[in-house]
């Protein structure tokens, strides 16, 4: 999946090229016409290009947070690979090859009518950002002697604190071009809107408040992205010809040969609800009543809302698909998926070996084994979804059109319209046919590739808040916050449920599903132990405490992007619920503190010495550990 992170930012370049404005200088202008001065280049088209090459840092170090919070799938078994020299060579370059020096050529185009204000501005909180996000990632940075080659052909590592400290000073540069700015149009963020981005500078000021220890500050911070109108994100489009304007997963899983991403189990595992609910066992959560057992799409209030918007199945079947021991009357069962004696309907699942893997030892009496004789944990989980567990490297299986792939948010995939069967009376229900089967992806279906890449989001903001909250022991501010993030998160999702042309409204979450979910997991919370942090003797915690469901949720919310999730594991050790590698402690090595730097950077620069392992922590980093690894 990381791979797909890596050649996006070439590919938006190209889709950005609408957005440029023309060229006018005459060539007999300039003393060499091959090399356009910076005080001759466009500022528009210098700006749009920023633009870009932020998007491109952003999903380099979102790629980072997302598969180490199991947002995403981690393809590699060991840390220091997946989090070795290419961990933010993308970010890297889009910071100082691309950002720093054509920021530079737009201030030496500013006069004194300042008429680049607004240029500037939205350019230097940008690049504070990935500035904090290098920080975050790697540790200490070039600052001080970067960006001026003739002096510093190879410039030295900054402290790590004293780079955070100038982000926080560029963005004061960025308020303040932003108080006299006038907008301009070439903005493909809010389209000029001079407030948004002010909002934006205040939410990455509370955020390194949150990140460095200041949680009242945070907490009380205010002009901060609060509404849907201020989200901060970037829209794709629908066009597949170059340039392609889709969604950069749109374009990895609606394929004619079928789905390519592997989707995170253990999020698909915790959104498709409690197992024994489905299975119709008598259930019981904090803050909501039993429901009636009825349609084979009843309300399960432990089933997560977004699921369906989250995640598309291409298939009501999957190889490995535990659910499958309900879903007929009369066995006998042969593991994985086989009934009656045949193979016939398995999929080739026998030629997964994800399926039919033994569970490693470390895994014993952890959510994570293979329990009751059950195999496939590693690969299906519960109602179908095919993902891959964290760590899983086991090559590529004939399972493209298996995958379950992303869904209508934030893809602009497909809305999943496939039934949950459950148990043999939903099966008989829908006949033996499968009817109402959407079937498997392709070029076009669902929106088309029109989806977004969130960045921070409102619910992200109300979520960092509740935390803030738990570190200053005010746990009813906290839950008012998490529930204010649960719902513009759900707001959200369910508002792009009806890009897809095909979806069955019938569906789709209703209010009262929402609101269900969201009492569950407030009452959940309220219930919960504050601080609680005992774990049984396999080390698994012996029930989640505030944090770990905290967490657990802002993780969901982050689904398309997770840049956060690494530092939140960093700072506060939650949640304890991550599901474990499946190689074992000795293989994968310790949770990485950070990545190491770009391979090429070391080869060019002999003041930066590479690191050996992933263990040397940031100014900030506290020393939290997870359980989990």
């Amino acid at each position: 999946m990381k791979r797909i992170f890596k050649y996006l930012m070439m590919t938006v370049i190209a889709s950005a090229t609408m957005f440029y404005s023309c060229e006018t200088t005459e060539l007999e202008d300039l003393a060499d016409p091959n090399a356009l001065s910076p005080d001759l280049a466009d500022a528009d088209l210098l700006l749009n290009t920023i633009q870009v090459n932020y998007v491109g840092a952003m999903q380099d170090m979102q790629y980072n947070g997302a598969a180490l919070g199991r947002i995403s799938h981690m393809g590699g078994r060991v840390y220091y690979n997946n989090f070795g020299s290419g961990t933010v060579s993308g970010a890297w370059g889009s910071l100082y090859s691309g950002i720093l020096p054509d920021i530079d050529a737009i201030a030496s185009q500013n006069d004194e009518d300042n008429l680049l204000a607004f240029h500037l501005g939205i350019s230097k909180a940008m690049a504070a950002h990935i500035m904090m996000g290098l920080v975050d990632s790697v540790g200490d940075i070039p600052w001080s002697q970067a960006n001026n080659p003739s002096e510093y052909p190879s410039p030295s590592v900054d402290d790590d604190e004293a780079v955070y400290d100038a982000a926080l000073a560029m963005l004061q540069e960025a308020e303040d071009h932003l108080s006299v700015a006038v907008a301009v149009t070439d903005d493909l963020f809010y389209g000029g809107n001079i407030d948004n981005w002010m909002k934006l500078v205040n939410t990455l000021r509370m955020r390194a408040m949150l990140t460095t220890g200041d949680y009242a500050g945070a907490l009380a911070m205010t002009g901060v992205i609060d509404s849907a109108d201020a989200d901060f994100q970037f829209n794709y489009g629908t066009q597949e010809l170059q340039p392609d304007t889709r969604h950069p997963w749109y374009r990895s899983d609606y394929r004619s040969d079928g789905a390519n991403i592997y989707q995170s189990s253990w999020l698909m595992d915790l959104m498709d609800g409690d197992e024994a609910e489905w299975q119709n066992l008598t259930m019981a959560y904090p803050g909501v009543g039993m429901e009636e057992d009825g349609d084979a799409q009843r309300a399960i209030s432990s089933d997560d809302p977004r699921r369906r918007y989250y995640f598309y199945r291409q298939g009501w079947i999957t190889p490995g698909n535990s659910g499958m021991l309900f879903a007929f009357e009369d066995g006998p069962y042969n593991w994985p998926l086989s009934w009656g004696g045949s193979s016939a309907d398995t999929e080739n699942g026998e030629s997964h070996s994800c399926s039919l893997q033994v569970n490693p030892p470390h895994l014993d009496f952890t959510p994570d084994a293979d329990y009751n004789g059950m195999k496939g944990r590693w690969c299906a989980n519960f109602l179908g979804y095919w993902g891959r567990h964290h760590g899983n490297d086991e090559g590529i299986p004939p399972d493209n059109f298996t995958r379950t792939a992303v869904g209508v948010y934030p893809a602009g995939g497909s809305f999943d319209n496939q039934p949950d069967i459950p148990n043999y009376d939903n099966y008989g229900s829908l006949g033996a046919t499968g009817a109402g089967i959407k079937g498997a992806v392709g070029l076009g279906n669902g929106a088309g590739g029109a989806g977004i890449w969130p960045i921070y989001l409102s619910s992200y903001v109300h979520f960092m808040k509740a935390e803030a909250a738990m570190w200053l022991g005010d746990t009813g501010t906290a839950a008012a916050m998490m529930e204010i993030g649960m719902q513009h998160s759900f707001d959200k999702v369910l508002s792009m449920g009806s890009a897809d042309p095909d979806a069955d409204s019938n569906y789709f979450a209703t209010a009262t599903d929402v609101s269900d979910f969201i009492a569950m997991k407030i009452a959940e919370f309220n219930a919960a132990a504050g601080a609680d942090q005992s774990l049984d003797a396999f080390g698994w915690p012996v029930e989640k405490n505030q944090l770990d469901i905290l967490g657990e949720q802002y993780f969901v919310a982050m689904f398309g992007g997770g840049y956060d999730a690494w530092n939140f594991i960093r700072r506060t050790g939650h949640p304890r619920t991550l599901t474990r590698s499946l190689a074992a402690p000795s293989e994968s090595g310790p949770f990485p503190r950070t990545g190491t730097y770009p391979s090429g950077e070391i080869s060019a620069n002999p003041n930066i010495l590479q690191r050996q392992d992933n263990n040397t922590t940031v100014f900030w980093d506290n020393g939290a550990t997870n359980p989990s690894n």
